[in-house]
């Protein structure tokens, strides 16, 4: 099957994705018990704590416009999720892919996940992938090395104070400082890589040492009551109960049971199956710096997943886990393609492959099923759902019918 540019079914896609993401985000901003507003009230109004930013640039939004404070979340919400997808769109528009490509774009990990599972959606990882994003967006710019250092070394640590969970992701964000300034040995490496993300690295140790006291958080809880009629509750309400010192274990692995972790297995061997087989068949082109010069590239991507194996042990929402892994995956091997680092090429020496490739009403089918037939709920003790490009458009008629 021949390469196909990915535009126009991708702007239709991303409309799509576009309409339903800001409809729910208005259903949601409403709703007294919804998890990703409670993320957002979190401010520093009771002394600094973790992700605390983002609240108060909810608050500042809301005494700057005369919003109620959900409505400004809502606003600040919908347009960092706008702005991601927008520029996904754009970077990924003109490519030239095959059909596994394809496969690993519209994979139900990525792009269609937070309008399939609602309760993902208006989550602080938007933020992470939208920082990511615009990362690739420098690398295509000329000096691109000077953009991209003064970019990390300024945004990244507001970026954590946001969410600071985004140290998990760092070797995303390093991979692309190695390959864009080529640095070609471990101490270059080390020495650029310490001063480019010095700023994140004091930020994240200095949120670590500082916790939130709980008179800080009573006080924080009490700001939100009196200013703008909003309790602490769900992510506001555990800030000082759910810590960063790996004390969550019990509480993520009490509930789950053989047959929970068996099926995250399968999720992650279906769902990363087109990105891992890309992997599988491709190789750096160039012997130019420290990572091809030393690495196989599917041992990049499984150095570059390692990290995140923290989020699954000690925390509780595995489908936005294993979201976030493929997120920055598969935006970092489109990075590679684009800026031909690695080889595109797609030799499979298999009789029954090639018989299916030339079938394409059977590939289509395949790839109906793979993509918008299935995804993975938010929790780890959930099950997998169905027809998400069924049930998306479904679930909004029935809230506006209703």
């Amino acid at each position: 099957m021949n390469n196909i540019i990915l535009k126009k079914n991708f702007l239709l896609f991303t409309i799509f994705s576009i309409i339903f993401a800001i409809f729910f985000l208005y259903v949601k901003h409403d709703v007294g018990n919804d998890t990703s507003i409670s993320e957002w009230l979190i401010n520093y109004n009771g002394g600094f704590t973790r992700r605390g930013l983002g609240g108060e640039i909810a608050i500042i939004v809301a005494n700057l416009f005369d919003f109620s404070l959900r409505q400004s979340i809502f606003f600040v919400q919908s347009l960092t999720h706008i702005s991601y997808l927008v520029l996904v769109f754009f970077y990924l528009k003109n490519l030239k892919v095959n059909i596994i490509q394809v496969f690993a774009i519209y994979a139900p990990l990525f792009l269609l996940y937070p309008i399939a599972e609602i309760e993902a959606l208006g989550r602080k990882e938007i933020v992470l992938f939208l920082s990511f994003i615009v990362v690739l967006f420098l690398c295509e710019k000329k000096n691109s090395k000077k953009y991209i250092n003064i970019y990390y070394f300024f945004i990244l640590p507001i970026v954590c104070l946001i969410y600071e969970e985004i140290v998990l992701f760092f070797p995303f964000f390093a991979a692309v400082v190695i390959f864009q300034n080529n640095l070609n040995t471990f101490p270059k490496v080390l020495k650029n890589l310490l001063i480019i993300f010095f700023p994140a690295i004091l930020t994240f140790v200095y949120i670590f040492i500082n916790p939130l006291s709980t008179e800080g958080h009573e006080a924080m809880c009490a700001y939100l009551e009196s200013e703008f009629g909003e309790r602490c509750y769900m992510s506001a309400n555990l800030l000082v109960k759910n810590t960063i010192y790996f004390s969550t274990f019990d509480v993520v692995h009490q509930n789950a049971n053989l047959e929970h972790y068996i099926r995250y297995i399968l999720i992650f061997l279906i769902g990363f199956f087109p990105l891992n087989l890309l992997v599988s068949r491709n190789q750096f082109l160039k012997k130019n710096n420290f990572i091809n010069n030393n690495f196989k590239l599917n041992i990049v991507f499984f150095l570059l997943y390692s990290p995140s194996i923290l989020l699954f042990i000690y925390g509780y929402d595995w489908g936005r886990w294993i979201h976030i892994t493929y997120s920055f995956s598969i935006l970092f091997y489109i990075y590679l393609l684009k800026n031909s680092i690695i080889s595109n090429n797609l030799k499979i020496k298999n009789n029954l492959w090639k018989i299916v490739i030339k079938k394409k009403i059977l590939v289509s089918l395949i790839f109906f099923i793979f993509a918008f037939s299935w995804n993975p709920k938010t929790v780890l003790t959930g099950d997998v759902a169905s027809i998400p490009i069924y049930r998306i458009p479904y679930k909004a008629f029935k809230i506006i019918n209703n």
